[in-house]
């Protein structure tokens, strides 16, 4: 039982709390969201050495590439699907009569790879950002021919992607980010790559 002298007092804290109880429920939270993030890199690529000489290309390569990743608010999980461009040195060019003349041949090829992992950001503002990412890479397209010439000879040149590892840091400007990574391969004809990306949302 309450006396009288008590009862305005616990009336009080009563409203204060369902007050505060509302007010808790009346806030907004705050809206998920998710969308892609739409990149660009450049980097250099390791070959392993002895497939390098089998296939008469020297055991680094330049690449360009192209990628996308789909993010959450929910989660640091990110899936990251892009594929590269490949120009390997050329041991073994050789020269062919064309219609323009006699053109060299050129050595390159294409990959295509996916990439799951976390992407963790760190420092103020969570401005950048810590990428520990695992993939899986596929060549397409592999060879030594004449470019822009379709009825040229070519060869295939005989390298396969593989697995990895990819671990990076970035940091994230007002409308871009910027970040480096490096990739090591556990498996295949490939052994590691450095790449600078450079990467918008949309």
């Amino acid at each position: 039982m309450f006396s009288k002298h008590n009862l305005p007092t616990k009336t009080l804290s009563l409203l204060s709390l369902l007050l505060a109880t509302s007010a808790v429920a009346a806030t907004p939270k705050e809206q998920a969201y998710s969308g892609w993030s739409w990149s660009a890199h450049v980097g250099t690529l390791s070959i392993d050495s002895k497939v390098a000489e089998q296939q008469g290309i020297d055991d680094s390569a330049w690449v360009i590439g192209l990628a996308a990743e789909r993010y959450s608010s929910d989660s640091i999980m990110t899936i990251t699907l892009g594929a590269d461009f490949i120009g390997y040195g050329d041991n073994y060019s050789f020269s062919q009569n064309t219609n323009k003349g006699r053109k060299s041949s050129d050595a390159s090829g294409a990959l295509i790879y996916a990439e799951f992992g976390p992407r963790m950001p760190f420092g103020k503002d969570d401005t950048n950002y810590f990428v520990a990412h695992v993939g899986a890479s596929g060549m397409i397209n592999s060879e030594r021919g004449i470019s822009y010439c379709l009825d040229c000879y070519s060869e295939k040149i005989d390298v396969n992607g593989g697995l990895y590892g990819v671990l990076g840091v970035g940091h994230r400007f007002n409308s871009f980010d910027l970040g480096l990574q490096f990739q090591q391969y556990f498996s295949g004809d490939l052994d590691n790559s450095l790449r600078l990306r450079i990467s918008s949302s949309f």
